[in-house]
């Protein structure tokens, strides 16, 4: 469905002319030559792609791309579409195969020699370099002469991962960032970011990215941004995690083969490639660039800790469309060349990260006590100004290169763990945790008789939510936690989940209420906060004094308890609500997390 406003003439007017006030007033650009503008083909080339014949402006529809895609793949013995979901609003969601070997089918590719790679766009649709990009990179491979690369490895390419977002085009997209002339939306129809739900899996695009990588087995996945924020020279920045994370092999790989040869890359065609780029006060860099521990709601996040090889790009949006593009393509022809020249040092890096022993996980990272140290810094020069509007102070960038020396802030620190049991039972009830467990690949037994199990459950004594919606959800802003064992009769339908899988590191953040990407912490399992059943106090005053006179150290907990706690003493509904908790008549379930470990 869409909404449409009718504007007066001398309202669109004026948004015409904010449109291109928006694009005069940026920050002055630093001059760009790059040798990757010979990449460019010229007009009269049969296979220009929408983004050349704009003069690198523009970005094409959906029905655009996929048209030109679809007569691409026709004309190529190398290339095949398949569809691996719709969307909200019911557009396929593409995939291009490129094979030399002809290999298409995820049966194939994922038990192939070569190295499969899996590269998507647009998870943030405004953000679609990596769309363009690809579908330079796909002609030049299938059409011109660059056969060769599928020499190195066999390609996954996702065109368009938030197609309705992608859909919902304007001019008016991303006020801070250097084209495309029109942009799509950062969300999908639903207003849900599918970079933050990699755990939850509740869009469309997550859900089959999900069963893409259980389906083909990727050996590196790589999402393309477009950054916003500072300013500063580099162009295309990305990371990975490389220090407080579950694939530690994995990063020493991609910093010790896979970084040097990329960046090498970009250099070499006139770009200037950096790591991931937060401002520490979120102005400037004069206070130090925060490398964050993202959970792993996050694309990168949840390819470490499922041992996948996973890198996250952030082209830079103060910098044009068309050198971004052009840096993205650099970037993903080094990337396939990398990955397959140290193919053989990978897989033994994910061997040997799969294998780590998992008595415990950590399931919060914080920030080091000091900074790790100081890194060299391509900047821009900037100045506070003083508004005249607000009477505040902001960065004004002056477009001139500067080298600083900033400090360097890391935030991966073990903040808190949790044991690892021997496997997590979940009741046939909650039908839809088990859903996205088996959406995100995990093995599991499923009962096919009832079945008594002893179990230790956990059991919310305090909580607190949120008092805002994140990603359409009320997350914990604080909980207390009680956990004891009890036998539970678990009915056919319920499954048995082991920890002693390729992912467990992932099922203990999913089911660890402590883990800020638990199905708890996302609010699954709500319901269960409420009581449903209350005695009335003409009952209750009764049956206290029975069992006051009948049970001794009953009587003398109580006495302890109003000694120690004066709020309780002054409650009745405390008084009453704890008397109650101690007759059989109490709810054994209520704010008792339905999720069992086994140890």
């Amino acid at each position: 469905m869409k909404f449409k406003k009718a504007f007066p003439l001398n309202l669109l007017l004026i948004f015409s002319s904010l449109q291109i006030l928006a694009q005069e007033i940026m920050p002055p650009l630093l001059p760009w030559d790059g040798k990757s503008k010979e990449l460019l083909v010229e007009k009269s080339n049969k296979w220009i792609t929408p983004f050349e014949l704009s003069d690198g402006l523009e970005s094409p529809t959906y029905k655009e791309t996929m048209a030109w895609i679809d007569k691409l793949a026709k004309n190529s013995d190398y290339l095949e579409i398949n569809s691996i979901g719709l969307s909200e609003q019911g557009r396929p969601i593409q995939m291009v195969i490129a094979s030399k070997d002809q290999d298409f089918t995820s049966e194939e590719l994922s038990t192939s020699k070569k190295p499969l790679i899996l590269f998507q766009a647009g998870i943030h649709a405004g953000e679609i370099d990596g769309k363009d990009a690809g579908m330079m990179l796909l002609r030049d491979i299938s059409q011109g002469d660059k056969l060769d690369l599928l020499e190195y490895a066999n390609l996954l390419f996702i065109p368009i991962l938030n197609t309705d977002g992608h859909e919902r085009r304007s001019e008016y997209g991303r006020v801070n960032q250097r084209g495309p002339k029109e942009m799509g939306w950062r969300t999908n129809a639903l207003n849900l970011n599918l970079n933050r739900d990699y755990t939850k899996l509740e869009t469309a695009g997550i859900s089959a990215m999900a069963r893409v990588i259980n389906s083909y087995d990727p050996d590196l996945y790589i999402d393309i941004h477009v950054t916003d924020g500072a300013d500063y020279q580099y162009d295309i920045t990305y990371g990975y995690v490389a220090t407080g994370g579950y694939s530690p092999q994995i990063s020493s790989w991609l910093s010790t083969y896979f970084q040097p040869e990329v960046d090498q890359a970009l250099k070499d065609q006139g770009h200037i490639p950096g790591p991931l780029l937060f401002a520490a006060n979120n102005e400037d860099f004069t206070e130090g660039n925060i490398a964050f521990s993202f959970s792993p709601r996050f694309s990168h996040t949840y390819g470490d800790i499922r041992h996948l090889p996973s890198i996250l790009i952030e082209n830079h949006s103060l910098k044009p469309f068309e050198q971004r593009v052009l840096g993205t393509y650099i970037f993903l022809e080094q990337a396939i060349k990398s990955v397959g020249t140290h193919f053989s040092e990978l897989q033994s890096a994910v061997k040997a990260d799969k294998n780590q022993e998992k008595e415990a996980v950590i399931v919060k990272y914080q920030f080091r006590d000091t900074p790790a140290d100081s890194m060299e810094f391509l900047g821009i020069a900037s100045k506070k100004v003083t508004s005249k509007i607000t009477g505040n102070e902001y960065v004004d960038w002056e477009g001139k290169a500067i080298t600083q020396l900033v400090p360097s802030i890391l935030m991966d620190k073990p903040a808190a763990s949790v044991p690892v049991p021997k496997a997590y039972w979940i009741p046939v009830e909650w039908s839809e945790i088990i859903d996205k467990l088996k959406t995100h690949g995990f093995e599991m037994d499923i009962l096919k008789e009832a079945k008594e199990v002893n179990m230790e459950f956990s059991t919310i004594s305090e909580y607190k939510l949120s008092n805002q919606p994140y990603e359409g959800r009320f997350r914990f802003q604080s909980f207390e936690l009680e956990k004891e064992n009890s036998k539970v009769m678990l009915n056919p339908g319920s499954v048995r989940v082991k920890t002693d899988q390729p992912l467990g590191e992932l099922l203990v953040i999913l089911m660890e209420p402590e883990s800020v990407d638990s199905f708890f912490q996302w609010g699954y399992f709500h319901s269960i906060l409420s009581q449903t059943e209350y005695m009335e106090t003409y009952i209750m005053e009764p049956m206290i004094a029975k069992m006051l006179y009948e049970d001794a150290d009953l009587k003398t907990r109580f006495e302890a308890k109003k000694k120690t706690e004066a709020n309780f003493a002054k409650s009745p509904r405390a008084i009453y609500q704890w008397f109650y908790a101690q007759t059989p008549y109490y709810d054994q379930n209520w704010k008792v997390i339905p999720v069992g470990r086994e140890w």
